[in-house]
């Protein structure tokens, strides 16, 4: 990512125009600004870069100009500060760089504006107008994770819950009231990500055809995409809970040959869903093995390769040895969807008759203990 310093970004007096895509004066407790952005057409995320700044004055473009990118800017404590580090990673500067509009950041973390070319300056309009519901999601979203945390009642924590999204829903309102209003605005195309998402296909329908096939489309479709898989999600939770049957599925194994579900029914099954590219995968690797020579005779181990491209997936089973049945998960099919896989690993435990007996998400040693009870 080509960074740079800007020495006059602001109140200069030679009238050279700003050549940065996004730039600003920020006051921070150090000179050095942390940066991430994610692709919103591949969906990659950059690494956690640094930007310097000169006092507070920093500018810098994206890597591709014809890509719309989400970004977070974290103002970097001072040296040695872990609480405040971790406090400005949950609560980084949020924008989106869209391809031929300039932003202008200023303020400080928590409490910055955004300025700029036509598009900021519309998207600033909007969000004044839902600013107060905005202070509220924060707030009750907070508190009911505090509320789950804590254990409190189902009840109580149901009701904020339901407060939160009735502003959540005004937001929603208010954002395709503009929509509605304004179908050639680009900033129109970003506001899909305020919209309810049972409602983001609707509201992108609105936008005339040359936002929709334009820069902010892409932007708008991939949140349209992450909202119906989110929603495609939920439902696919309602019909995994313990006692109920397994999805069945048919993937292809190592050598190009279908395997399916129901051929291995009449013993336990474990479905382990990882990918070559997943850390925390193969730091679990040493204990699946020995979870598997302890019960391989009772239990049919298979594992589910997600996001991976089969080159990495075949390495990444030579190179550490896996014993067990692998499978590669197929897009259209896509088994971890079916099964409402939300990180990885994640494993399910199937019964002999086909019923799920749990899921388990992450690398939990849990997962080991709840196997071994079910088969002593």
């Amino acid at each position: 990512m080509f960074v740079g310093l800007l020495a006059c970004i602001m109140g200069c007096a030679s009238k050279v125009e700003n050549p940065y895509q996004i730039s600003g004066r920020l006051k921070a407790p150090s000179d050095t600004l942390l940066l991430l952005s994610v692709n919103s057409v591949t969906g990659v995320a950059s690494k956690l870069d640094t930007l310097a700044t000169k006092d507070g004055v920093f500018g810098f473009n994206m890597p591709d100009s014809s890509v719309v990118y989400a970004v977070g800017l974290i103002p970097k404590p001072k040296y040695g500060d872990a609480h405040a580090l971790l406090a400005a990673m949950f609560n980084p500067i949020r924008l989106i760089a869209v391809p031929g509009e300039k932003a202008v950041l200023t303020g400080e973390a928590g409490n910055y504006q955004i300025t700029g070319s036509t598009f900021y300056q519309d998207l600033k309009e909007v969000e004044s107008q839902f600013k107060e519901y905005q202070h509220k999601v924060n707030e009750l979203g907070r508190k009911a994770s505090e509320m789950e945390g804590r254990g409190e009642d189902a009840g109580l924590i149901k009701l904020v819950r339901d407060s939160l999204k009735e502003s959540q829903d005004k937001i929603s309102e208010i954002a395709i009231a503009y929509i509605k209003k304004n179908p050639t605005r680009k900033a129109s195309a970003a506001l899909i990500n305020y919209v309810a998402d049972e409602k983001k296909r609707s509201a992108f329908d609105m936008l005339e055809r040359s936002v929709k096939h334009g820069v902010m489309g892409s932007y708008a479709l991939a949140l349209i995409r992450m909202a119906e898989e989110q929603i495609a999600q939920k439902e696919a939770a309602v019909k995994i809970q313990p006692g109920m049957p397994a999805p069945r599925f048919t993937l292809k194994d190592l050598h190009g040959k279908d395997v399916s579900l129901s051929s291995f029914r009449g013993k336990y099954i474990v479905l382990d869903f990882w990918g070559s590219w997943c850390g925390w995968c193969i730091k679990g690797i040493p204990d699946m093995k020995a979870s598997y020579a302890k019960h391989k005779g009772k239990v049919e181990f298979i594992g589910i390769a997600c996001n991976d491209t089969e080159e990495k997936w075949k390495a990444a089973v030579a190179e550490y040895e896996l014993p067990w049945v692998q499978l590669i998960n197929d897009e259209e099919a896509n088994v971890s969807l079916m099964y409402a896989v939300n990180g990885y690993p994640s494993k399910c435990i199937i019964d002999p008759k086909g019923n799920i007996v749990k899921m388990i998400s992450g690398e939990d040693p849990k997962f080991y203990t709840i196997l071994d009870d079910l088969l002593k």
